[in-house]
């Protein structure tokens, strides 16, 4: 096993989780940040989405070949932090999706309208 390799391949995994993170829960503060519209915020979301599965499916692919590769004469390199940052953003990521389900929404007005009470 050469675990630069695989190391590279996580990370590149670790990267697509953050595209889909930001795609999925952050688009419209990153589409407010970047000064785009309801058009470029939706075009936002799908690049996330596409990044997001490019960079996973990459990095599972670069994972795979590093773990059938031999490894001898490799420098040795630590797994454990690179696993660690991997299992702690899919569990970030299944908290903000519990979080987005459970949180309530306060319904939006439509512009002129009021609330009578």
């Amino acid at each position: 096993m050469r675990k630069s390799t695989v190391r590279r391949g996580i990370r590149s995994m670790c990267a697509g989780i953050i595209a889909l993170i930001a795609a999925t829960f952050f688009h419209s503060e990153l589409s407010t940040f970047l000064m785009l519209g309801i058009a470029g915020e939706a075009r936002l979301t799908f690049l996330g989405f596409f990044l997001a599965g490019m960079l996973g499916g990459f990095g599972a692919l670069v994972a795979a070949l590093g773990l059938l590769q031999s490894g001898e004469g490799q420098p040795r390199v630590r797994l454990l932090p690179t696993l660690v940052l991997l299992f702690s953003l899919i569990v970030l990521f299944f908290v903000l999706t519990y979080t987005w389900i459970t949180s309530p929404t306060a319904p939006v007005l439509a512009p002129g309208e009021s609330i009578s009470i």
